[in-house]
C-alpha cells in the first residue's frame, strides 16, 4: 500500500486508499503568507514554488524584480524536497553519508541547495510528505528555508 494511504474495505471488498492532498487553496495561502512577510520585511525580490507529493507544480509566483535564476531554483528546490522526502538543506549531508552525488539520481531537476521544505501529513502513520514549498532569491539558503517555513505555518 502506498505510504500514507489508508486502506478502506472489508473482506472480499475492493480496497480503496485515501491520501491527504495539497490543493490550490493551500498553495495560495502558503504563497500569500510568504509574499506578505517579504513585503513587510522589505526583503529581496523572491520566487516561490509549491508542489504536490509527486513534485508537480501547484503554484508559482515571483516578485517584480526577481532574477531569472531564483525562478528556476525555487521549482527545483520544491521538487527535490518531495523527491528526497527531506528539506533540501539536509540533502547534501544525507548524500555524503550514503557516498553518492546528485548525478547518481539521473535526474537533472534535483538540487541540494537549501530553501526547499517538506509539508508533512503528521496524522498519517507513518507520516508522509504531501508537498513542499521553496523560496529562492536570498543570498543565504537558510533564509530561503525560513521563509518557506513561514508559508507552511499559514496552513495551521
Amino acid at each position: 500500500r502506498p505510504p500514507g494511504a489508508e486502506a478502506r474495505g472489508g473482506k472480499g471488498e475492493t480496497t480503496m486508499y485515501q491520501r491527504k492532498m495539497l490543493g490550490l487553496d493551500d498553495a495560495n495561502r502558503i504563497v500569500d503568507a510568504i509574499m506578505a512577510h517579504t513585503k513587510k520585511e522589505q526583503g529581496l525580490p523572491i520566487s516561490v514554488a509549491v508542489v504536490d507529493y509527486r513534485g508537480d507544480l501547484i503554484r508559482f509566483s515571483r516578485m517584480d524584480g526577481a532574477s531569472w535564476n531564483p525562478m528556476r531554483m525555487a521549482q527545483a528546490k520544491a521538487y527535490s524536497a518531495v523527491k528526497f522526502r527531506r528539506d533540501t538543506t539536509a540533502v547534501g549531508p544525507w548524500m555524503a553519508q550514503l557516498k553518492i552525488g546528485l548525478s547518481d539520481w539521473a535526474d537533472p531537476n534535483v538540487t541540494s541547495l537549501g530553501g526547499g521544505v517538506c509539508i508533512w501529513d503528521e496524522e498519517a502513520t507513518p507520516r508522509v510528505v504531501i508537498g513542499a514549498v521553496a523560496v529562492s532569491g536570498w543570498p543565504d539558503p537558510e533564509v530561503d528555508a525560513e521563509y518557506s517555513r513561514i508559508g507552511i505555518a499559514a496552513l495551521k
